[in-house]
């Protein structure tokens, strides 16, 4: 069976302009031409496109996915997922990083809207007014007086935070329902013992850097849950660890 492009547009999700530049870029052969010149695909196009659907949710680089188009076309699977696994580790060590940058800086803006919130008006803007308040430099360890509220603030270095991110990412891939709740949310995990210690653990390692997360892991014969939960002003770095709430 062939397909015209539109049809193969049409199959596949891809525009027809996506699958000429996909052509240019490598990721799909030169198809075969009818006597008119119209381009004809055949099914292995389809498992091709279906194949880098794949990988574009895993926000690979265009030329990675080639990459792994190219040995995904050679046949054996092996190679594939040698690969696949190389570039998985490197996105989630990027993601970490990313969200510990996001964290500290997510923690500034919230202490800076917080000074703003204090600031008395002043009859113009200029040096000494609420506007004029710099971002603050992130928080260090024992930064929270005794009695205060726990700083929006995470402690870990990037590489560190980095790591931990990747640990959260894979435990989360357990999750089986996630639900708003009051300052936070709760997700659903199996009742696996060795899940259920991992989650005990990274709760308790989380609360030593992050202290102003708070958990609660509830095991019964309903199954088991884990709640975060979080100030306002710690609701984007929550979000950004284990999801949207909403």
């Amino acid at each position: 069976m062939g397909y015209r492009i539109s049809e193969l547009a049409r199959v596949s999700g891809f525009s027809p302009s996506t699958l000429r530049y996909y052509e240019t870029a490598g990721l799909l052969p030169d198809p075969d031409r009818t006597g008119a010149g119209y381009r004809v695909y055949g099914e292995e196009a389809v498992e091709r496109l279906a194949f880098i659907a794949r990988a574009k949710t895993m926000r690979f680089s265009l030329s990675d996915i080639a990459e792994l188009v190219a040995l995904w076309a050679d046949g054996p699977c092996g190679p594939v997922q040698d690969r696949l696994r190389d570039l998985l580790d490197a996105k989630v060590t990027e993601v970490g990083s990313h969200l510990a940058a996001m964290s500290g800086f997510a923690a500034q803006l919230g202490h800076l809207r917080t000074s703003l919130a204090t600031a008395r008006p002043a009859e113009r803007c200029g040096p000494g007014c609420g506007c004029d308040t710099a971002l603050p430099a992130p928080a260090g360890p024992g930064a929270a007086q005794e009695g205060s509220a726990a700083p929006v603030v995470c402690t870990l270095s990037i590489p560190d935070a980095a790591d931990r991110g990747s640990e959260w990412a894979d435990l989360l891939t357990h999750v089986s329902e996630r639900h708003k709740a009051q300052d936070g949310l709760r997700l659903r995990l199996p009742s696996d013992p060795v899940v259920v210690a991992r989650a005990a653990d990274l709760a308790v390692r989380e609360t030593q850097c992050c202290a102003f997360f708070s958990f609660t892991l509830t095991v019964d014969v309903q199954g088991t849950w884990l709640a975060v939960t979080a100030p306002p002003d710690g609701q984007v770095i929550l979000a950004a660890v284990f999801g949207d709430p909403a």
